[in-house]
């Protein structure tokens, strides 16, 4: 148990390194055909009842309506640790003359399970994801986000993103 809980940390160590990695590569590259930003992700899951916490790296076309999201999320409560690994595309629905918009899409995820009874398991699902994407005059841009699972995922998820 203690060897899993070690790979957890190092997991979730991980996860608030690649929002970092990507920011690096992104001032690294000077092409302006594609654009990426990073984000950390906060919320909770129904289902098992969890806080959740992680990050995301976003790819695509700058004019681009569709841009790749793989994510993390790790999720601590309901005595079980989960580690979602999500690929969704996703498809911006911007609103004219604001920097409000909404997008929607669909990705595969592959969630690791382990129980605080020791045991462990690996699921695959679909997970489909609604959320709108809110400017702040003096904060990042900010995005609320509703994950709906089907498969032996988490249920539902509702997190909070920073984009950077």
């Amino acid at each position: 148990m203690l060897r899993v809980r070690g790979w957890l940390w190092r997991s979730l160590l991980i996860v608030l390194a690649i929002p970092l990695c990507a920011q690096a590569q992104e001032k690294a590259e000077k092409s302006n055909a594609t654009a990426g930003t990073f984000g950390l992700r906060a919320g909770f899951s129904l289902d098992p009842d969890q806080f959740v916490v992680g990050g995301q790296m976003s790819v695509g076309k700058k004019l681009g309506i569709a841009r790749v999201v793989p994510s993390v999320d790790v999720g601590f409560g309901n005595s079980i640790t989960t580690i979602a690994f999500n690929a969704d595309v996703l498809f911006n629905l911007n609103v004219e003359g604001t920097t409000f918009g909404l997008y929607g899409g669909a990705g595969p995820s592959v969630v690791y399970f382990d129980t605080d009874g020791g045991s462990s398991s690996w699921e695959l699902g679909l997970s489909l994801v609604a959320g709108a994407r809110m400017p702040f005059s003096s904060f990042p841009p900010t995005s609320l986000e509703a994950r709906f699972g089907v498969g032996d995922i988490p249920d539902f998820k509702v997190l909070l993103i920073l984009e950077f």
